[in-house]
């Protein structure tokens, strides 16, 4: 019940209270008459004070559970914002790389997509070709390799400087020949994840052949990690 109805109740009850007189007083016009009616109207005033400071109450409720409600979801979707980051990149090789040395990091110089909510300093780097953890979390890496032709190559995913997954590609006469791996990691902020040229002799990478990539890398944070669970790796 809205304020505006219970000022509309009130007057009801005073034109009701205005009509009973009218229509008992000419016949019956006694002093223990006119009580008894003074005693009904004043339970109704009575009944309509308590509905009214109920009301209120109720009112004055709704509007501290509105705040409490609003503060909440703030603190829910300031609580999400930190908890929940976005991390993610994928680049490509934009020109082909000839004459790799052991040990040489692959830089995936075309950047397609880059997303670090953190805005940390973290991420991927296109001039030294590194991806840095910004938070502690469960990483998801893919690397995607195309070799020239009549050349081979053997490459590897490495985290910090310890090799985790082997990617190997052979290209023959006029053919190119692509190798993919993909590997999740449990990082730590600060680790680093890498593509590397393996062999110590010399080998090439197949950049943009048809205008696009050929040679790729990707990763992106699939969850925080929790640290009360034990993990291996």
């Amino acid at each position: 019940m809205t304020l505006s109805q219970i000022s509309y109740f009130q007057s009801e009850i005073m034109a009701s209270k205005i009509l009973i007189l009218c229509i008992l007083l000419p016949s019956v016009f006694d002093a223990k008459s006119i009580d008894t009616i003074n005693d009904r109207m004043k339970q109704f005033e009575t009944l309509l004070q308590n509905i009214s400071e109920q009301l209120e109450k109720e009112h004055l409720a709704r509007i501290e559970l509105e705040k409490k409600l609003a503060n909440a979801e703030k603190r829910i979707g300031s609580r999400q914002v930190t908890q929940d980051p976005e991390i993610a990149f994928f680049a490509s090789i934009s020109t082909n790389i000839e004459h790799l040395g052991g040990g040489q990091i692959i830089v995936f110089d075309n950047v397609v997509t880059k997303v670090d909510s953190t805005n940390s300093l973290g991420g991927y780097n296109h001039v030294t070709g590194v991806f840095t953890a910004p938070v502690d979390g469960l990483y998801v890496f893919s690397t995607t390799l195309m070799s020239h032709e009549n050349a081979y190559a053997h490459f590897r995913i490495y985290r910090d400087n310890t090799p985790v997954a082997a990617v190997a590609v052979s290209g023959t006469l006029h053919k190119y020949y692509s190798a993919s791996a993909t590997v999740v990691l449990l990082l730590s902020k600060g680790e680093t994840v890498s593509v590397r040229h393996h062999e110590s002799e010399d080998s090439a990478l197949e950049g943009a052949f048809v205008s696009s990539g050929q040679s790729m890398f990707s990763g992106f944070l699939l969850q925080l990690h929790n640290r009360v669970a034990p993990f291996i790796g």
